[in-house]
């Protein structure tokens, strides 16, 4: 996923917690560990992206995943490129597959969507170490004939695609 309003705030990192909390209305959300980086970007806006990459992308979402990103261009280092998002300020990875645009559903342009769901106002629900961070859909670029069980999965400490592991707990 990555976030941020300003092209030199823009960062990028892996988040292995996602999920549809209502499909209708449609309402989805990730998961960020309190001490990212990230975080602090993703409070800070109104927006976020969900980037979906395929096997061919595990070393750079390894480094996404395990670098810190206050002081880096994680972007650069991963050797992936950032394209700034159709109808959100926070860019997409080029190189994924599916990028999906999000907008918080506690920011001010999502005001009639979140009326909708008054029980999470700002959008964020602590819980934890984590925060939960829950948008509408803005957006999706999606690649054609591109075969969605090659997408790259993280759970419980193992790479995944739809039928097997490719890269276990070390």
């Amino acid at each position: 996923m990555a976030s941020g309003d300003k092209e030199e705030d823009w960062n990028v990192t892996t988040v292995g917690m996602f999920n549809v909390f209502s499909t209708f209305p449609v309402v989805i959300g990730i998961g960020v560990k309190t001490s990212r980086n990230i975080y602090r970007l993703i409070a800070d806006s109104e927006d976020f992206t969900i980037n979906v990459p395929s096997q061919e992308l595990i070393g750079a979402v390894e480094k996404c995943g395990s670098e810190r990103g206050a002081q880096k261009n994680k972007f650069k280092e991963a050797g992936l490129t950032p394209v700034k998002g159709k109808r959100v300020k926070s860019p997409f990875v080029k190189e994924c597959w599916l990028n999906i645009e999000c907008r918080k559903l506690g920011s001010t342009k999502s005001k009639a969507h979140r009326d909708r769901v008054n029980q999470v106002f700002s959008g964020e629900v602590d819980i934890g170490d984590h925060t939960w961070f829950l948008a509408e859909i803005m957006h999706t670029e999606v690649w054609t004939n591109y075969d969605k069980s090659k997408s790259l999965l993280y759970w419980d400490g193992e790479y995944r695609l739809a039928d097997k592991v490719v890269k276990g707990k070390e």
